[in-house]
């Protein structure tokens, strides 16, 4: 590890260049050849454009971005009230200052500060699926904390059926309109912990993100005018190799007519972009869950091929660990795995 005093500071305007330098050559190095630079139209986008904000902090090494610690602030419905839930991503020291598990380093040296301010805004919770290191520091000495190993849902493309049942309409949205709002308080009713799914959020997420048009897939079931749920597809996502994932979800539990118009949808995309597999994520005591088990959908652990595990750390009190795994309703667009 390089030794430096490191000027540690919140995200000034203009830090996003040397902060996207110094993540692309980490992620270079980690991801190989396949790889492709993150740019600088979607840094603005996730954290600049971001309806909810940002939060972040970065370590500088005369002058240089040594480090950086990063999250997306995200707006949940609770049955304790609005909170604010930050999904921490992006985190990274540059080769030459890490100090690993030796001693704390630069990485622990910015969260600290980062978790503080965290803290000082009243967030509720931190989360993040964590790489193995960040992980074990993480344990070791910012108070992280897991709550499950993620399984995915999986079904082969040519397993299930594509019809859509009578009285609803499918169709691919490019824009959203108010309507998604009240669509998301219906969803929400039984449900006591989730990620806000309003027209802000949808369309911030899916529709403005860099290349959402090529990359992603909205889709909105009706019943004759009224809008009974919104689906997102990545058509193209090695998450699981070969598959069609399911990204995110806004349907009331009791519209199984509805889930399964969108589900039909899923396959149908999946055969026609000749993808193997139709992949999704929902909380295990989720009615989604539940509902993919009963249509053929086969749990499989993420460390075969690579383990993602939600991790959390809270500052709510009344936001207990047990509380967490019992409530909250999440999918794999909630995180930026997808």
């Amino acid at each position: 590890m390089t030794q430096c005093n490191y000027e540690i500071r919140p995200y000034r305007a203009g830090d996003e260049t040397g902060i996207l330098a110094s993540f692309n050559r980490v992620f270079r190095d980690v991801c190989g050849a396949g790889y492709v630079d993150r740019t600088l139209a979607y840094w603005r986008w996730e954290y600049l454009e971001n309806p909810a904000g940002h939060r972040i902090w970065i370590g500088l090494a005369d002058g240089v971005v040594a480090g950086n610690y990063s999250g997306t602030p995200q707006r949940f419905a609770t049955s304790f009230g609005p909170r604010t839930f930050v999904h921490a991503v992006d985190s990274f020291v540059v080769p030459e200052h890490r100090a690993g598990l030796k001693r704390p380093g630069l990485f622990v040296s910015l969260a600290e500060p980062w978790f503080d301010d965290v803290a000082a805004r009243k967030d509720a919770l931190v989360y993040g699926y964590p790489v193995k290191q960040a992980e074990r520091i993480g344990s070791r000495h910012l108070g992280y904390r897991r709550v499950r190993t993620i399984e995915y849902l999986t079904r082969p493309a040519g397993e299930g059926g594509v019809d859509v049942p009578a009285g609803l309409t499918l169709e691919r949205a490019g824009s959203l309109g108010d309507e998604v709002d009240a669509l998301f308080a219906r969803t929400r009713a039984n449900r006591r912990c989730l990620l806000v799914r309003d027209r802000a959020y949808l369309a911030w997420r899916w529709i403005q993100v860099p290349d959402a048009a090529t990359t992603y897939e909205v889709w909105l079931a009706r019943r004759g005018a009224e809008l009974a749920g919104v689906m997102v597809l990545r058509p193209v996502h090695e998450l699981v190799p070969g598959a069609c994932t399911i990204a995110d979800w806004c349907v009331p539990d009791e519209d199984q007519d509805a889930a399964a118009a969108l589900l039909a949808r899923a396959t149908r995309t999946a055969r026609e972009r000749n993808r193997s597999t139709v992949m999704a994520v929902f909380a295990d005591q989720s009615a989604e869950h539940a509902r993919l088990r009963r249509a053929g959908f086969q749990l499989e652990s993420s460390a075969k091929w690579h383990e993602r595990i939600l991790m959390h750390r809270t500052f709510d009190p009344a936001i207990e660990e047990s509380w967490l795994i019992e409530n909250w309703w999440y999918t794999i667009g909630d995180s930026d795995l997808v």
